[in-house]
């Protein structure tokens, strides 16, 4: 069964693959564990000046794998190979990897010295960020130190005078930002740096925090479970509204929808599936919406197909259905 959808989106968290000394890392640090992934959720616009609405995406490997006895084996190996490949850090050593829009974040058990070392060095065959590409075109790409910020040291490939990644080493943390261009207007540009700065400002400090400075997302985040798999969307406008998206009940599109959310639980050998909808009001809650959706996504290759105990219940301006499905059958792709 493939579910956790969001899960697509680790792929985009972090670029340090290919780093033999990273994968290679002695524990050390520790960073925060996947309950505490809101305090790394910024205001949609904090550098991105048209944004209204924000998705982001979180999941644990660390408290996957220690459920590694009821998994199967495909999902077990793709979980190991992957976090490996894409982070440069070794599966069970990461407390968290989470996608934000502009940027990511990875909090576990590695040697940050050993990282900045990797980054410092010329790479013969480098990838676009600066790590083993089977490209030569691109070879010779190394990072430098730029700057430091909040107990972090940044870094930024070299040879850019407007580079696209900076990446910001901390004690058990990795922040990457992205440039934002902001529609190509140079003088609205926010660099990488600034942007893994403004991404470290809110995780440790609390600056433009969302969930601390809007309702909705604060609901959203209130009614999903800290699973092992935590994926949420809040809506650039309401469904059905004059800028919003138009309703469709059969895809899970209601009427005065703002905030989605989906959050998978490992309970041993059975496993939970979460789903939450976050309204503009309780006025908008409709039942009968949400059953419609569940009967139609209920049957033959609908998304819902094969869980069992299907569960819906409201609350104020949210909606929420859970299921169930052996942790045997649990999967996703990256």
């Amino acid at each position: 069964m493939r579910v956790g959808a969001g899960a697509t989106a680790l792929g985009a968290v972090g670029s340090l693959s290919g780093c033999s000394a990273i994968q290679d890392l002695i524990p050390g640090g520790g960073g925060a564990g996947i309950s505490s992934y809101s305090n790394w959720v910024y205001e949609p616009d904090t550098f991105e000046s048209d944004a209204e609405g924000i998705d982001v995406f979180a999941f644990s490997t660390k408290k996957a794998l220690s459920n590694s006895g009821n998994l199967n084996e495909d999902f077990l190996l793709s979980l190991k190979s992957n976090s490996s490949r894409q982070l440069g850090i070794r599966a069970e050593n990461i407390n968290m990897g989470m996608s934000v829009p502009d940027g990511s974040i990875v909090t576990g058990s590695f040697d940050t010295e050993s990282i900045k070392a990797e980054l410092e060095s010329s790479r013969e065959t480098p990838t676009d960020s600066g790590f083993g590409s089977n490209d030569d075109s691109t070879a010779g790409y190394e990072y430098e130190s730029e700057t430091t910020h909040e107990g972090y040291e940044i870094y930024v490939r070299a040879d850019q005078e407007e580079p696209g990644r900076a990446y910001a080493i901390g004690d058990g943390t990795i922040v990457q930002g992205n440039r934002v261009s902001n529609d190509g207007n140079e003088s609205d540009s926010v660099s990488a740096e600034d942007v893994a700065k403004g991404i470290i400002d809110t995780g440790e400090s609390g600056d433009n925090r969302l969930v601390d400075n809007n309702e909705e997302f604060k609901t959203l985040v209130d009614s999903t479970d800290k699973g092992v798999s935590i994926s949420l969307d809040l809506y650039d406008d309401e469904v059905g509204s004059e800028d919003g998206p138009d309703e469709d009940v059969r895809s899970r599109e209601f009427d005065g929808l703002i905030g989605y959310g989906q959050a998978d639980t490992f309970n041993g050998d059975t496993t939970k599936i979460q789903y939450v909808f976050v309204f503009g009001s309780e006025g908008d809650v409709n039942e009968g919406d949400i059953e419609e959706w569940v009967e139609a996504n209920d049957t033959g290759e609908g998304n819902l197909s094969e869980l069992r105990d299907i569960k819906i219940n409201t609350d104020g301006n949210t909606a929420t259905v859970t299921g169930k499905i052996d942790t045997i059958e649990y999967d996703f792709s990256y």
